[in-house]
């Protein structure tokens, strides 16, 4: 893919076929715990570029969240 097509946003139908899901809500959870960045739009569905399903991030669930567990000690 160039550069251009890396921009382009998936549709409807590519967005199904990657994540194996027709509704938002699905798509929305594959996306996540694959890593791949995404937007929700206003009606509640998930947008993303090719960019971003070439590239997702290497972030894990651990580091996108804080970590309270010394605050337990307390």
């Amino acid at each position: 893919m160039n550069d251009t097509a890396d921009m382009t946003i998936l549709t409807e139908h590519e967005l199904t076929q990657l994540t194996g899901a027709s509704r938002a809500n699905l798509q929305i959870e594959v996306l996540a715990r694959n890593g791949i960045y995404h937007i929700i739009d206003r009606y509640g569905k998930p947008k993303l570029t090719w960019y971003h399903v070439n590239h997702p991030r290497t972030m894990t669930q651990s580091e996108d969240v804080p970590d309270f567990s010394a605050m337990d000690a307390m």
